[in-house]
């Protein structure tokens, strides 16, 4: 009979069942924050937007609080080796618009445009209406700005595309 093979994490813990739920910092994966993320709490205290909380003793994004700048502090005050070595400027998930958007109502908002430093949110104009967001994926870095000014939180993130990776 063979043993599940355990993290270091999970072993000195004593946590067996260990998992990570939250949106990894810029260049992480969950398979290296399970595995080497000690939890010290660094990266929290460094990112300048204040969007890393240290969830379940992991690194977790919340873009409630502001958005991701990709400027690399939180890999660079980690003692562990949790990210990767390349710089990365983009998430694995861009955002979506719902069918809950003002604008989508018949409401005037460009908030979500307003705030996006990738440009990848346009608004393109209706006969008899406000004008409408058009996301462009292959733009979008997933960086969040999007997520907290929406004031109906109409703004999601989904899964980039294999496509929309290689564009």
């Amino acid at each position: 009979m063979s043993q599940p093979s355990l993290s270091r994490r999970q072993f000195l813990s004593g946590n067996r069942s260990e998992g990570y739920a939250g949106i990894c910092p810029p260049g992480t994966s969950a398979e290296a924050l399970i595995e080497a993320c000690t939890g010290c709490g660094r990266c929290e205290e460094r990112c300048p937007t204040n969007i890393i909380r240290l969830t379940g003793g992991f690194p977790s994004l919340d873009f409630m609080r502001g958005e991701c700048t990709f400027c690399g502090e939180c890999k660079n005050v980690c003692p562990e080796p949790v990210f990767a070595s390349e710089p990365v400027d983009r998430f694995p998930h861009i955002a979506a618009v719902s069918d809950g958007c003002l604008a989508k109502q018949n409401i005037a908002c460009q908030s979500c445009g307003e705030v996006c430093p990738e440009q990848a949110i346009r608004f393109r104009p209706r006969i008899g209406g406000p004008f409408v967001p058009d996301l462009n994926g292959d733009v979008c870095s997933g960086c969040g700005a999007c997520l907290a000014i929406c004031p109906v939180g109409a703004l999601t993130l989904i899964p980039r595309t294999t496509e929309m990776a290689n564009a």
